[in-house]
């Protein structure tokens, strides 16, 4: 699910526009820009008390086995 359908469901929900709501909104889409591009890795999101205190994105290089001559 892509972080546009998040920002349509609340634009047409008026229950939007409450600060806990915003609040879930922000958090998505910070979590939709964490997981954007990365091809290896991984995001952790903290969550403390119902709501998202922090988000970890940890990104892996793949690099190609080369052909090593000893």
């Amino acid at each position: 699910m892509s972080s546009d359908s998040f920002s349509k469901t609340s634009k047409e929900n008026p229950l939007s526009h409450t600060p806990l709501e915003q609040e879930l909104q922000s958090s998505l889409e910070q979590i939709g820009g964490a997981l954007r591009g990365l091809k290896f890795g991984s995001v952790n999101v903290i969550v403390q008390d119902g709501l998202v205190v922090q988000i970890d994105r940890t990104e892996k290089v793949r690099l190609r086995n080369s052909s090593r001559t000893s």
